[in-house]
């Protein structure tokens, strides 16, 4: 995994943690005043559920083009190995002496 892709599932890590923390810390707080005061937080709520969801975006999107570059890096090498086959077959016929096609003198063609 290269690094650029570590550090995005950090930062993707660390939303999940912070969420999860986030949802267990309300739900220890059994006080209907603590979760009225959250109501009016309810727009950063938003926002955090849209970051959450950008990042799954990206992620999907990541996964999509890493496995499209893949394929055609398959199929290239799958090409050239292609090439390499038809080249070696090639230098073996022409290593291969030509039988002699002259009929003998005793035979009838």
């Amino acid at each position: 995994m290269n690094q650029r892709r570590l550090i995005f599932f950090t930062v993707f890590g660390l939303y999940q943690l912070f969420v999860f923390f986030f949802v267990i810390y309300v739900e220890s707080r059994k006080d209907l005043g603590d979760l009225l005061s959250l109501y009016n937080q309810v727009k950063l709520f938003k926002y955090g559920a849209l970051l959450g969801l950008v990042l799954l975006l990206i992620d999907v999107v990541w996964n999509l083009l890493e496995s499209r570059n893949a394929k055609r890096e398959q199929e290239a090498l799958r090409h050239e190995n292609n090439t390499l086959k038809a080249k070696v077959y090639d230098l073996q016929q022409t290593s291969k002496p030509e039988p002699n096609t002259t009929p003998s003198a005793g035979s009838k063609s």
